[in-house]
């Protein structure tokens, strides 16, 4: 797959990214075997706050804010493959541990998609030096920095997949319609996204200009859906860091001395310490 660099779309005033609206976005269709897309949200367009009086710094810009324009440059180096099962794969360039956030992507690529969530397959993706920032876990800023780039990436496989189905099926893209990981045109043919993922492949990286799903009409995003690791977790099947096998290597872990950081427990009501 080729990656390639990135350009902005920032929105406007603190806490403005989590609601996006429905203007258009631009991201590439990558070369390859198979359908690959990127989103493109690099910095480029400045932010700006209209307020009636001056504020606090971290009234306009605090530590979420820096955290999600660090990852924006290299936005468009994490993508989305759609595969010839019908399956769609992304690796998450930050750390599930424990607070769920293979299965909240998984859940927004679907909803962007028009796919069941059991057929998105999130991994954690490997160290890559060119990612940069965009690979720290802290902050409570991982969905924040990388909800609209997987939701573009994402509309941007389903357009593509809805003009090649286009072509095979004989009808326009505007009379398609996408459903459960598959296309459907007026007179009841239809396709599903696994036979359509060699023909929606592009021989080069091109731009694409896209508008993503009105908030309104989210059928996955914002109702249940059950962690995709719960099970293993209360199985003890889950595997964590000291679970790992590395050839050669020695258990290691923190020891700290009892009197450091003492928590003792209140002797009272009161508020007193022992």
């Amino acid at each position: 797959m080729t990656d390639v660099p990135a350009r902005s779309g920032r929105t406007s005033g603190r806490g403005e990214r989590a609601r996006v609206g429905r203007r258009a976005f631009i991201g590439y269709v990558l070369g390859g075997a198979t359908l690959a897309v990127a989103a493109d949200l690099g910095l480029g367009t400045p932010a700006y706050a209209a307020v009636p009086s001056a504020p606090q710094i971290p009234e306009l810009y605090d530590l979420e804010d820096l955290q999600t324009d660090a990852a924006l440059p290299t936005s468009a180096l994490i993508k989305i493959v759609i595969n010839e099962d019908g399956t769609a794969s992304f690796e998450l360039p930050r750390m599930e541990v424990g607070q769920g956030i293979t299965t909240s992507t998984a859940m927004i690529i679907a909803e962007e998609l028009d796919l069941p969530v059991d057929k998105v397959h999130v991994a954690l993706a490997p160290a890559r030096p060119e990612l940069m920032f965009n690979q720290l876990t802290g902050g409570s800023n991982t969905t924040v920095s990388t909800f609209t780039p997987v939701r573009v990436a994402a509309a941007i496989a389903r357009k593509a997949l809805l003009e090649a189905a286009a072509i095979e099926l004989g009808s326009a893209v505007a009379l398609l319609r996408s459903k459960e990981g598959a296309i459907f045109a007026p007179d009841g043919s239809s396709m599903t996204y696994g036979s359509l993922a060699t023909k929606a492949a592009s021989r080069t990286v091109k731009a694409v200009e896209v508008e993503l799903k009105a908030t309104s009409s989210f059928s996955v995003i914002g109702k249940p859906y059950r962690r995709e690791d719960a099970r293993l977790a209360v199985t003890g099947r889950k595997q964590f860091t000291l679970d790992l096998h590395v050839p050669d290597a020695l258990p290691t872990m923190v020891c700290r001395p009892p009197t450091l950081n003492p928590n003792p427990p209140m002797n009272d009501l009161s508020g007193a310490w022992t």
